[in-house]
């Protein structure tokens, strides 16, 4: 992929985010995935948690009581001050995925990285994120990443499979500066009224994928799974 290319990716994911965020927070107050509660559940008193793409705060729901350290980071503004508003005895700042310089110190223990990575566009920068978690990481620590399992055949996105493929034939048509890489998506968000309010990127992967990109950036993989909706993968 093209620096042009992926530059304005990552602009439309931004943009995306500051558009949509009231909208966001609503549909994420939900209940939790089982994974998250269960991962959530296994920390132990004193973790020092770094959340990277905290989007709203949610990740906090599943620590109610837990004898933590807490920080929530995320690149939009809006997404911050929701968070702020949802979870005010708590610290968050701003900071981006492919930049976390603003965030001190290396030495956390569990870094949180929840349906974020699959807003990355080009493998190098994917590498480069990955890096960065790494980079913020203490010795004997664990990276948590979900991504969207886009190739489910869940009823839920059994379209996206078909909208995958489109994609990348049309891609082929488009000049060079143009071009998404395979697996890449660019869809509406749609409001709880079906109104559409901005449109989206996502890059799909694979698992074998994801396994690559991991032992690329210097990692450990402790486990790597899938279910009906996510990817996981724990990474030291």
């Amino acid at each position: 992929m093209e620096k042009e290319t992926a530059d304005n990716l990552l602009k439309l994911v931004k943009s995306n985010y500051e558009k949509i965020a009231v909208d966001f927070d609503v549909s994420r107050k939900k209940p939790l995935w089982p994974e998250i509660v269960k991962l959530g559940a296994a920390l132990g008193g004193g973790s020092k948690i770094l959340d990277v793409g905290c989007g709203n705060g949610r990740l906090l729901a599943a620590l109610p009581g837990k004898d933590i350290e807490y920080l929530g980071a995320d690149n939009s503004l809006e997404m911050l001050t929701l968070a702020r508003r949802n979870y005010p005895s708590h610290r968050f700042v701003q900071a981006d995925l492919l930049d976390l310089s603003p965030i001190s110190g290396h030495d956390f223990t569990h870094i949180f990285c929840l349906a974020v990575w699959q807003h990355i566009p080009s493998e190098s920068l994917r590498i480069q994120a990955l890096r960065e978690l790494k980079n913020k990481l203490a010795v004997g620590g664990e990276v948590i990443i979900s991504v969207w399992n886009m190739w489910s055949k869940t009823i839920r996105r059994k379209n996206y499979r078909f909208l995958i493929l489109k994609t990348w034939l049309k891609s082929h048509w488009l000049r060079k500066e143009e071009r998404l890489d395979f697996g890449d998506v660019i869809f509406s968000w749609k409001n709880s009224s079906g109104e559409e309010l901005s449109e989206r990127y996502y890059h799909a992967f694979t698992k074998r994928e994801l396994r690559r990109l991991a032992l690329a950036a210097g990692f450990k993989i402790s486990e790597l799974k899938k279910d009906e909706f996510n990817y996981w993968l724990i990474l030291k």
